[in-house]
């Protein structure tokens, strides 16, 4: 059976907020639902089209189960198309675009959306012990689940993802100078992608209820700012207070959103008259050690490019997520033919944000228009994911 050509034929994704910020009141369900119907609205396609939905989602809980079956029926897909929510932590977004590749290749359908979501404000607190205790008397304690998604527990004593990640600064003798300046671009380069218009019309704003009737609309990023290297210079370490270097300026933030995208094969495309953006021309993911996660997302750079059979030199833009600034400084002492230039030059996880679900069919979403606006051919997006995963796709611009 010959493989099918995957095109993407639509991408929106929400403004990302900050944690109790501009989207906290809009549960995970209605991020994803609004991500949906804007795509759909966009592309002018009728939601009985499509196939199959998939979306990634980390923090789930039992308020919106399987969030993309509702959103995909709040938006109006038909109850006779299936959706499926998938769970690969920072790569969950990502999973599902993969996902819905994979049966597009396979021939199994020929249209289906794909994206994901996170609402890291509306993540519950948790009460581990209550049904098998027994307990008739005194206090139990609640768990917070943002906390405990942020932790490996598999690694030492159990360790957030920023201590673990002082452990890549060691095993890549990264300096705290370096993942400074990567923090530095980071904000400065998404500040400038948002002043130069490289943003608009697919990042969609937000219409957020409020009191009395009244609503605000959250219409772009809430993380970028035009942070100075001395402020970023005078941060405390946080995760290792005795000789550490990962600070909060130079880590990611904690965040809201949702993306989404139709994609389909080049001959169904062409059938519906959509034009397409991107081809998705591979994928992959790849396992790393648990304790040395952030390797994940440049380890999986070379096999990524000998599936596409390509050469580092040949791609114009990347953009590997800097769950970590750390991550993309190890990346540049790994693989020293990657360029600093075309790499996150609108920013990342540091300035955007990480709303981890949400994160990998974000990176699309951007790499899909970024390569248009941006007059630029091939486009690499990877990041690395907590238990120890790299996980990547190439674009190339029709």
């Amino acid at each position: 059976m010959s493989e099918k050509k995957v095109v993407i034929a639509g991408a929106v994704r929400t403004p990302i907020g900050a944690i109790g910020g501009g989207l906290a009141s809009l549960q995970a369900e209605d991020l994803a639902t609004l991500a949906i119907s804007r795509l759909l609205e966009s592309v002018r396609l009728a939601p009985e089209l499509i196939e199959y939905t998939c979306m990634g989602w980390v923090m789930q809980d039992p308020r919106s189960p399987n969030v993309a079956r509702n959103a995909a029926l709040n938006a109006g897909i038909p109850y006779t198309a299936p959706a499926t929510t998938v769970h690969e932590n920072c790569a969950s977004g990502a999973a599902a675009i993969h996902s819905i590749s994979r049966r597009i290749q396979l021939g199994e359908l020929s249209l289906g959306l794909a994206g994901g979501v996170e609402s890291m404000s509306n993540v519950a607190r948790y009460l581990y012990q209550g049904r098998t205790r027994g307990q008739l008397y005194g206090d139990m304690k609640l768990e917070d689940g943002l906390f405990g998604a942020l932790t490996d527990t598999h690694v030492g004593r159990g360790e957030l993802m920023g201590l673990m990640t002082e452990r890549l600064v060691e095993r890549y003798s990264v300096s705290r100078e370096e993942q400074d300046e990567v923090a530095y671009r980071s904000h400065h380069n998404a500040l400038a992608a948002w002043s130069g218009g490289y943003f608009e019309d697919y990042v969609v704003p937000v219409e957020v209820p409020g009191r009395k009737g009244q609503t605000h609309t959250v219409s772009r990023d809430e993380g970028p700012r035009p942070v100075t290297r001395e402020e970023l210079a005078n941060a405390k370490p946080y995760f290792k207070p005795e000789g550490g270097t990962i600070t909060t300026l130079n880590a990611s933030t904690v965040n809201d959103a949702a993306a989404a995208l139709v994609l389909a094969s080049e001959e169904r495309a062409r059938e519906l008259g959509l034009e397409p953006l991107a081809e998705l021309r591979a994928y992959a993911n790849l396992g790393v050690e648990r304790a040395y996660m952030g390797e994940g997302a440049f380890k999986v750079l070379p096999p990524l490019l000998r599936r596409a059979g390509l050469g580092i030199a040949e791609v114009d833009l990347f953009e590997l997520n800097e769950a970590f600034a750390a991550v993309l400084a190890a990346a540049f002492h790994d693989l020293p033919d990657l360029p600093p230039e075309h790499t996150n030059q609108w920013g990342s996880g540091v300035s955007l944000g990480h709303p981890v679900g949400c994160t990998g069919a974000r990176q699309v979403v951007d790499m899909v228009h970024q390569l248009r606006r941006r007059g630029a051919r091939i486009g690499l997006t990877s990041r690395c994911v907590g238990g120890g995963i790299g996980s990547g796709e190439i674009l190339a611009a029709v």
